[in-house]
């Protein structure tokens, strides 16, 4: 889902400020939370991440989102083709849902819980009691039934985040982290959304932090995030996860139009753009939001090696819009001679090659840094 779409979606409350930080203008407003305490609503790139991070700033540990993204090793790639939604085989450019929180909350420190339900209403009474404790809850949710979103926003996806501040009459407070603000949502709609079926489906997913380090060992974490990061994309074997993965999609890509068919060919390039673009990636299948890890990473070890990584990422993010720009052509079939499957396929080849040097760089890098 696009940042600049949301943005002109008009909500209810209070309007949003806007502050500066980093040269960048960030939205934010504030809530109060089922505890009474305020709750700070910031605008984030991803779900996972931004609600992720938003927990532990409401404990008191101010933490960027990219810097959650990254401890937590949310980079990843994986093409599933046993894996269908609406059809079509499922392209990820990141680790499976949940795994951000429970690595970043690990390697942060603290206590955490984690819970899925069976039973709808065993799973709402065990949100509402924590919610009554004064805590304010992370969920795992279907965005096709959370009807705060317009219906051109709304389809079947089994990985959304959001906050639960507080009940409300008929419905909770949600901080959806992809929002410029908080709104409501229905009792209705969040039960079908927290228990929604299908591929990946959440099982009533909740999760939270009892208490948090307030002086973790950043870089200590940041470096076991970098270290798994590079096992994840160099060293899985099988040849749909990582590295590997992607040069096995891109040489599927090559030859789509012969092997599917255009039509067909088209649909499953575009669910491949989709899931790289409009999910709340934060751009490029989240290259840019790991650039910008490293570059907090950079600045944290004050090392110029992993501030010239960081500069790499954000060019292979480059390509991975060029490739996206190239398939959006070929599927609204402009530049038929310019803009072909083998010129796409070749694209998502070269950035194999360059993430393939990147993270052995990485991982060269990540074992000389001292913690």
């Amino acid at each position: 889902m696009k940042t600049e779409e949301i943005e002109k979606i008009n909500f209810p409350g209070k309007e949003p400020e806007k502050i500066s930080r980093k040269g960048k203008v960030l939205l934010i407003t504030s809530e109060i939370t089922a505890g009474g305490r305020p709750f700070v609503h910031h605008h984030a790139a991803h779900c996972e991440s931004g609600v992720t991070s938003a927990l532990f700033r409401d404990k008191g540990l101010e933490i960027s989102e990219p810097m959650i993204f990254g401890i937590g090793s949310g980079i990843f790639f994986g093409h599933l083709p046993f894996v269908k939604f609406v059809g079509l085989p499922i392209s990820t450019y990141r680790c499976q849902p949940g795994a951000i929180f429970r690595k970043a909350a690990k390697r942060l420190g603290g206590e955490f819980v984690t819970q899925h339900f069976r039973n709808p209403r065993k799973g709402m009474d065990e949100m509402r009691r924590v919610l009554n404790a004064g805590q304010i809850v992370g969920l795992t949710t279907n965005i096709y039934w959370l009807s705060y979103f317009p219906n051109r926003f709304r389809f079947q996806f089994n990985g959304h985040n959001i906050i639960v501040l507080r009940e409300i009459e008929n419905g909770f407070r949600v901080s959806d982290p992809v929002l410029d603000r908080p709104v409501d949502c229905l009792t209705e709609d969040l039960i079908r959304a927290r228990f929604a079926r299908g591929p990946l489906e959440p099982k009533g997913f909740m999760y939270y932090p009892v208490s948090v380090n307030h002086n973790p060992d950043m870089r200590t974490a940041c470096i076991k995030g970098m270290r798994d990061t590079c096992n994840m994309m160099l060293r899985i074997p099988l040849p749909i996860f990582g590295i590997r993965g992607i040069r096995y999609l891109a040489k599927k890509i090559i030859n789509f139009d012969k092997t599917h068919g255009f039509e067909e060919a088209c649909r499953q390039l575009g669910m491949i753009v989709g899931m790289q673009e409009e999910v709340g990636t934060g751009g490029a299948g989240f290259r840019y939001m790991y650039a910008a890890f490293l570059q907090e990473a950079a600045d944290l070890f004050d090392s110029a090696e992993l501030n010239a990584l960081s500069q790499e990422m954000t060019a292979i993010g480059d390509i991975w819009r060029e490739f996206a720009v190239v398939s959006a052509r070929i599927i609204k079939k402009r530049g038929k001679q310019q803009e072909t499957f083998a010129k796409a396929g070749g694209l998502m080849l070269i950035c194999a090659e360059r993430e393939k040097e990147l993270f052995k760089n990485l991982r060269d890098v990540a074992g000389k840094l001292k913690s």
